[in-house]
């Protein structure tokens, strides 16, 4: 595989600077090693970051949304994640999928809880089974779920000492196991019990599994840098796996959002998914998503033609009714035939012909039918993409978005891909069902994952054009400093030096002007969002506190009320509680910080995307300091006069490279931004945790007659001691991190501008030195021939260097043509279908 910089030019480029860090001038000691330990430097930071970087897509979704097909499609591995096809429930494990570099087998590191973490769940769990005393499903499902899970893992048990008594439990916590087999389908059958609820009765694992990584050998999407995580949602009853999902959720470069494309239809479709809380969260990561509707095959065309009123329908209809017609006319002259036949048995060669006309006319009934309910499903798939496309370029108001502004949308058919891509094997019980699409192309797997690996090509390709031009500036650097070293003017020392000091003083007054820039602009106005946040936040404290305690509305759950043991299994776990029963997420400690990340987020979400940060970077730092580094060329040409022309070009080279290094600015927002960012919008609903984690204890203590109204007692009265205290202290947190957040910026700024000064003074340091001893003056020329030699040969070899072709990235698409299936009709133009070759992209 290719690298940006390839080992033999960093090794060509040490051996230069082993012979001048060499050289033997006592009065060139200094700077020959000064430049050779800046490059050194510079060289170890492209050799420690030169492994093409990769992108963690996250994928989320409701139950039965079709996650695991859509992955399995997006693989061309039908058979590697499990998809409750038997009625069997997939469990909270999240699942990491990523290439193996290292094996042709499909491999799994079963990564289990460790001893503590099962303990403090099992301990969770017996606290659900005494609680068996609910008057209706919702509580019912508390135990239910609790006593399924204890069961998978003990079988017939007692409540008591159930770690201390099983030793094959207590010897998986704490340890990875490593599975492996040359098929996908077999190492799902192995990893099933670790991944599935069965409802057979065997002892299963899957409560214990804190993460499964899966390793695929022959994926063109993982090889390419892309690593999906099927997330199973947030809250989880164990907070290790808790921990696990929100931490992928935090740092995600995608999030793929999973939804039936019947509900796409619906302008609320990623809210629905997500819910407002987390659909917030996302707004305020600015996390790039991707809508993908699924089930883009299950299509009713009458209900798409009354709706979309498609001009094609009439013609459908004309179509229909003549095939109707000659089916008529040949029923009568068949039953005619056998009727005559009865007294002439010459007839059989004509009844021969009838049939066959019958059978094409029958052939062309299907194909017409299947061309219709194809062009009805692109149709429909255009018309959902389009209307949420539309909602996003036209939202009622900026702070009231139903889909983040930078989205793409893909609806998809999976297993209509995988019929078409040949991937079915003769096990499956579906493979004679023919496909809705007529291609590939058209299921839009192929276009959605063409566009993840654009998506990780970008990221890659700015890193590998970063360490080229780090590479490049390295090697201009020593050229620049041999060719000066020839020509010592000690005169110019201090005139040189005195520009220098004129451009660190314009460095120091671009950061210091950037830095009131950022305090006044943007965190003097974050400063003022979080005091109303905080404000909010206290004045709705209260409510919210009172709005889990009101009597259960089922019908608008929204209003508030929990089921006794709801409630208390959700204090139990420390105010995160999830439940099939529920059918949602109840996190307490979300719905208190609700408020105030609300009004945060006005302020917030704006400021941080990358659009205003560039343009900050652009306005605040590139181009003051390229206008210094003009005026800084400029007095010196105009010092140095015009008696060496030469020596003008060279100088003229030196601002272009310098303006060059500028470009190191471009990452800054994603180096010192982004995560960080993150880590503290994501840490406000932690916060609220911690400081009601002693109440949530205090509740989880209570038990017999009346501990339902003695826990919403206590809730009530913490929060109303708590709250001033709770969220001011939030708000000194937040402005801390933000605090910090600017400085890692500003350093950052700092460390690139320093860089560029340090760089530009190396550089001339020679045009004040002299040289005068014949053996330092061979190894300059030496070193000055072999650095021009491995900057000829480096342009080359980035010129070598390709983009991948995406449309021969996965092994479906690798094969032949021939070997697709189309799902023929005697008669019909879909036999050639395979000759057309996919275009791997969406529209």
């Amino acid at each position: 595989m290719n690298t940006p910089v390839s080992s033999d030019h960093i090794s060509r480029c040490e051996e230069i600077l082993h012979l001048l860090g060499n050289a033997t001038s006592e009065e060139n000691r200094e700077g020959d090693s000064t430049i050779v330990q800046k490059a050194r430097k510079d060289l170890e930071k492209i050799r420690k970051h030169g492994d093409p970087p990769e992108i963690t897509v996250a994928v989320y979704g409701d139950t039965g949304a079709g996650k695991s097909s859509l992955l399995n499609a997006l693989l061309d591995q039908p058979s590697l994640l499990p998809t409750a096809g038997m009625g069997t429930a997939c469990t909270s494990v999240v699942i990491k999928i990523e290439v193996n570099k290292t094996s042709s087998d499909f491999e799994a590191d079963i990564v289990f809880l460790t001893a503590e973490e099962w303990k403090k769940e099992l301990n969770v769990l017996k606290c659900d089974l005494e609680q068996n005393d609910g008057d209706n499903d919702e509580d019912a499902d508390v135990y239910d779920e609790a006593h399924a899970k204890v069961a998978a893992v003990y079988g017939d048990f007692e409540p008591t000492n159930l770690l201390d008594d099983d030793t094959e439990t207590a010897e998986l916590l704490g340890t990875v196991r490593k599975l492996r087999d040359s098929s996908a389908r077999d190492l799902q059958d192995k990893i099933s019990t670790f991944t599935e609820a069965h409802p057979v009765d065997e002892r299963q694992f899957w409560p214990l599994v804190k993460q499964v990584v899966l390793k695929v050998p022959d994926s063109g999407l993982c090889w390419s840098g892309v690593n999906l995580v099927d997330l199973p949602g947030v809250g989880d009853s164990n907070p290790a796996r808790e921990n696990v999902a929100r931490k992928y959720m935090q740092t995600c470069d995608v999030l793929l959002v999973v939804t039936k494309i019947q509900r796409a239809v619906d302008n609320k479709t990623v809210k629905h998914t997500l819910g407002d809380k987390l659909f917030r969260q996302l707004l305020m990561d600015h996390t790039k998503t991707v809508v993908a509707c699924t089930q883009a095959d299950d299509v009713k065309p009458s209900e798409v033609i009354r709706k979309l009123k498609l001009p094609q329908a009439a013609e459908w209809t004309a179509e229909g009714q003549r095939y109707k017609k000659e089916e008529q006319v040949l029923q009568q002259k068949l039953a005619d035939l056998k009727r005559d036949k009865q007294v002439d048995c010459s007839s059989e060669s004509q009844e021969n012909s009838l049939i066959q006309q019958q059978q094409r006319l029958h052939a062309a009934k299907d194909q017409l039918k299947r061309e219709k309910t194809s062009t009805c499903a692109v149709k429909r798939n255009e018309f959902v993409r389009n209307n949420i496309l539309h909602k996003i370029s036209s939202p009622s108001s900026p702070h009231d978005q139903d889909y983040p502004l930078d989205l793409k949308v893909f609806c998809v058919s999976s297993s209509d891909y995988t019929k078409l891509s040949n991937l079915l094997t003769c096990d499956d019980d579906d493979d004679d069902k023919p496909p809705v699409f007529l291609s590939t192309e058209d299921t839009e797997i192929p276009g959605l994952r063409t566009y993840l690996q654009e998506l990780v090509w970008e990221k890659q390709k700015k890193h590998r054009m970063s360490l080229q031009n780090n590479f490049q500036a390295i090697i201009d650097g020593i050229l620049m400093y041999l060719i000066n070293s020839k020509r010592g003017r000690k005169a110019l020392k201090e005139e040189l030096k005195r520009h220098l000091d004129t451009l660190q003083n314009e460095v120091k007054l671009i950061l210091n002007e950037l830095d009131s820039h950022l305090q006044s602009s943007w965190f003097a106005v974050l400063d003022a969002a979080l005091d109303e946040a905080t404000q909010e936040a206290i004045r709705r404290a209260n409510s919210t506190v009172e709005l889990w305690a009101r009597p259960v509305n089922k019908k608008q759950r929204e209003q508030g009320g929990l089921h006794s043991n709801t409630y208390k299994a959700t204090v139990r776990r420390l105010g995160i509680f999830r439940s099939s029963g529920i059918g949602y997420i109840i996190n307490m400690n979300q719905d208190l910080a609700d408020p105030f990340v609300k009004i945060l987020s006005e302020e917030w979400t704006p400021r941080f995307s990358e659009q205003a940060w560039f343009e900050t970077v652009k306005s605040k730092i590139k181009k003051p300091a390229s206008n210094a580094i003009t005026c800084f060329t400029e007095a010196i040409m105009k010092s140095l006069g015009d008696s060496d022309a030469t020596l003008l070009k060279d100088l003229t080279q030196l601002e272009t490279d310098t303006l060059g290094k500028l470009t190191r600015l471009d990452s800054l927002w994603e180096e010192t931004i982004v995560r960080k960012q993150r880590e503290v919008t994501h840490m406000i609903p932690d916060f609220v945790q911690e400081q009601m984690q002693s109440a949530y204890e205090q509740c989880s203590e209570e038990e017999g007659p009346g501990a339902i109204n003695r826990i919403k007692d206590i809730m009530a009265s913490t929060i109303d001691q708590l709250k001033s205290n709770m969220f001011q202290q939030l708000k000194e947190k937040i402005t801390v991190s933000l605090g910090q957040l600017k400085k890692g910026f500003m350093r950052g700024a700092k460390e690139i501008l320093d860089d560029i000064v340090e760089d530009t003074e190396k550089q001339i340091m020679p045009l004040w030195q002299t040289q005068d001893e014949p053996i330092y003056l061979e190894t300059l020329e030496k070193c000055e021939g072999l650095s021009q030699t491995l900057s000829d040969d480096f342009a080359k070899y980035k010129n070598g260097l390709h983009e991948p072709d995406f449309h021969q990235s996965s092994s479906s698409l690798k094969r032949q043509a021939g070997d697709i299936p189309t799902f023929p009709v005697p008669g019909s133009k879909l036999v050639k279908l395979s000759e057309e070759p996919d275009k791997a992209g969406p529209e």
